[in-house]
């Protein structure tokens, strides 16, 4: 089966998406690279600066969802500035923030403009692209995310520890600066589209297939932040070049999140969400315990981190696809209810690690993910089987050029 490319216009659109999608992701994760630094900075323990973490992913979580109603008959293009616009000043005030509580104030600002971004972003991908390439559409999004992972993430924590964290919070301000200077005049063709019926914030309709994938969201990613939100703590030293280990092991992780990225829209177009979900998921278990367990044996410790990066995005666009599927005249809604879970999961795993971290050490780190993942997947196995034909994947090699 062959499908005409899409046009010059679309191509542009998605990749103005796709800009924004990574500096946002900068923003969703700087923390993490220098969760170490801002806990000795401002005299706070390693928990409680995990803490901030949870507070962004929460409010992502509460503003996901508000956001798709409020702004339901507001045109994309103001949609998008104003979600990167308000990411942006977010980001500034941390840059400048004097004391803990000034900090967390302004993660909650950086959250609700990712919130507003996200999912009315990846709904207009697929949107823009036929039935058949909906997991690419959806990988690009995604893709823009695991690229800031590649070089934001440890180009943050290098900031962060050479010469301070509010310089890595600048950074992400003139990432978030270069995007909107290229997304608004791309986005100047985008215009609004008639309100999606049924999009208000009460969803008692939904099947409880819909609220059964949402609870494998929950749970894959809760089991993976209870590790990744402190990596911090359990990667240590460095390689015999003199670079960092956590940076190394950060920047594997990124690029292994981009190519695994690149290849999961078409496996999940080729063989259906539900066994890239469960490969991918059962991968990353195994990862995440060998992560904990040679955190500090230097290239091993990058291999490890390379191949967790390969899956570790895999099962976001598996879940998406299904969701589409499922949420017919409700797409928005739907993904915006996915992203507050995502969000809701980071917290829940930021803080579990934080508890875990401080009362049994790094080790207990492991087996709370492993515990926590074996949930997730179960659940999929439930909700993720049965594939309904109309969400058939197509077994075709897609170009897209």
């Amino acid at each position: 089966m062959s499908l005409s490319p899409p046009d010059t216009r679309t191509k542009l659109i998605l990749a103005a998406l796709t800009i924004a999608a990574f500096a946002i992701g900068l923003d969703t994760f700087v923390v993490i690279g220098a969760l170490e630094v801002i806990s000795r900075d401002l005299k706070i323990s390693t928990g409680a600066a995990g803490w901030i973490i949870s507070i962004y992913a929460l409010c992502y979580a509460v503003f996901a969802p508000l956001n798709a109603w409020m702004f339901k008959a507001v045109s994309r293009r103001n949609v998008q500035i104003l979600s990167v616009s308000i990411f942006i000043v977010g980001n500034l005030i941390c840059a400048i923030a004097p004391n803990v509580l000034t900090l967390a104030a302004a993660r909650v600002i950086s959250a609700y403009g990712a919130a507003m971004f996200t999912p009315a972003a990846t709904a207009l991908a697929a949107e823009l692209l036929p039935p058949a390439r909906k997991g690419l559409a959806l990988s690009l999004i995604f893709g823009g995310m695991t690229v800031s992972q590649v070089a934001g993430v440890p180009a943050t924590s290098w900031i962060a520890d050479a010469i301070g964290w509010r310089f890595a919070f600048g950074f992400v301000v003139v990432a978030g600066l270069l995007a909107l200077l290229i997304f608004a005049p791309i986005m100047s063709g985008v215009s609004a589209k008639a309100p999606e019926r049924g999009n208000g914030p009460a969803s008692k309709d939904f099947s409880k297939v819909v609220y059964g994938i949402l609870s494998v969201t929950l749970f894959v990613v809760v089991s993976e932040f209870i590790v990744y939100s402190y990596v911090s703590v359990f990667i240590t030293g460095s390689l015999l070049t003199g670079v960092p280990l956590l940076s190394a092991a950060l920047f594997a992780y990124g690029f292994g999140a981009v190519t695994g990225n690149a290849a999961c829209g078409f496996l999940t177009d080729r063989f259906g969400p539900y066994k890239v979900l469960i490969a991918a998921v059962g991968a990353q278990l195994i990862l995440l315990v060998g992560l904990v367990a040679f955190g500090h044996h230097g290239a091993l410790t990058v291999l490890i981190a390379f191949l967790w990066g390969n899956v570790s995005y895999m099962y976001l666009v598996p879940i998406q696809h299904r969701l589409l599927g499922l949420a017919g005249d409700r797409s928005k809604l739907v993904l915006a209810m996915n992203s507050s879970t995502t969000f809701a999961g980071i917290a829940i795993g930021a803080f579990l690690g934080g508890i875990l971290v401080e009362i049994s050490g790094v080790t207990s780190l492991a087996v709370g993910s492993i515990l926590i993942g074996l949930i997730g997947v179960g659940l999929a196995v439930a909700f993720m089987r049965d594939v309904a034909p109309a969400e058939a994947a197509t077994p075709a090699c897609l170009r897209f050029d």
